[in-house]
């Protein structure tokens, strides 16, 4: 087991796109014959926080075809601005890229796993290990059930994850209000750890296992990047090490990753460029909220679970359990 404090300009870490898209396109929506089903339990929530989350968890269930239930806790808390914690499981990387490769049904699939090479070691530091949420493992296949959470001061819950939300930072309105955080891009942000989103880097240490998203992170084309940025800046310009994330071999950068040694989580984006759900620092009086076409929605497509909208690939528009359930305390993410 393990537990590691994360976060969004102040998230915190481990174990908040396209801005506009209308109601009435949102109901014109075609819905999967099935759907990813998040079952949410409220703790200290005011009524309008509670539709604002149960609002944001429709996008998943719109956009993802996995037959899987998953189980959070979302709870007020008074630091920071959004946070979460998640149940984790360890595997080896061969049984990993099998379930991957079982799995496959979209053209972001087919390209991840072209460059992701078989055999018993990971591409990204030739370990033999895997890092996963329990919902990305049942999305997978394998048998992953959440587990008994349990991190003073944040929260005990038995299920996947837990999410902290500073609601007293946040507007349920349009995110407009001078100053104010919009919360569906902080519930966004943090849904999206629980299901998976993250990297197993913490500083300088270097972890034996690495993290799903990892293997999607990127130098330069045909080169991965596995090292961490020294540099204390929340927007982490420039400088190398970089990293970014890529499922084409490198050859099309998504996003850039927070590489940077300023508290956040190195699986976020780095600030300071597009305003998106997965920046590591949030913006106030902006709106990043998740569409089919969010490179965020593009990751958790490559680390298995099932778009239901395809999405042409970047170039052309271009159980085995090895270890015990363990929890993972996300960063939390913070206030610029």
């Amino acid at each position: 087991m393990k537990t590691v404090a994360t976060g969004w300009g102040t998230w915190t870490r481990r174990t908040a796109g396209l801005t506009a898209f209308s109601g009435a396109l949102l109901c014109a929506a075609v819905q999967p014959s099935q759907a990813l089903v998040i079952n949410a339990t409220y703790v200290g929530l005011t009524a309008s926080a509670q539709t604002v989350i149960a609002d944001a968890i429709s996008f998943y269930a719109s956009e993802f075809t996995d037959p899987v239930t998953i189980a959070i806790e979302f709870h007020d808390m008074s630091s920071g601005l959004g946070a979460s914690l998640s149940a984790e499981y360890v595997t080896s990387y061969s049984s990993f890229r099998t379930k991957l490769a079982s799995d496959a049904k979209t053209a972001t699939d087919t390209t991840a796993l072209a460059n992701l090479p078989t055999g018993s070691t990971n591409p990204v530091q030739s370990g033999a290990a895997m890092l996963f949420k329990s919902a990305n493992g049942r999305a997978l296949g394998f048998n992953t059930p959440g587990v008994a959470i349990s991190y003073a001061g944040f929260c005990s819950y038995t299920g996947d994850g837990c999410i902290g939300l500073n609601t007293g930072l946040t507007t349920t309105g349009n995110g407009s209000t001078s100053g104010a955080y919009n919360l569906k891009s902080v519930v966004e942000h943090e849904i999206d750890e629980v299901l998976g989103l993250g990297s197993s880097l913490s500083g300088n240490a270097a972890p034996t296992e690495v993290a799903a998203e990892d293997l999607f992170r990127y130098a330069s084309a045909g080169v991965r990047s596995f090292a961490t940025n020294a540099s204390t800046s929340s927007t982490c310009g420039g400088g190398t090490p970089n990293a970014y994330f890529s499922v084409d071999g490198g050859t099309t950068n998504l996003a850039n990753f927070n590489n940077c040694a300023n508290g956040a989580d190195y699986g976020d984006w780095a600030t300071g460029g597009p305003v998106l759900v997965q920046n590591a620092y949030g913006t106030p009086s902006t709106l990043p909220v998740l569409t089919s076409a969010s490179v965020e929605v593009t990751a958790l497509d490559a680390i298995g679970y099932d778009a239901a909208t395809t999405v042409p690939e970047p170039a052309s528009i271009a159980l085995m359990i090895a270890g015990m359930a363990g929890i993972a305390a996300t960063r939390r993410r913070k206030a610029a």
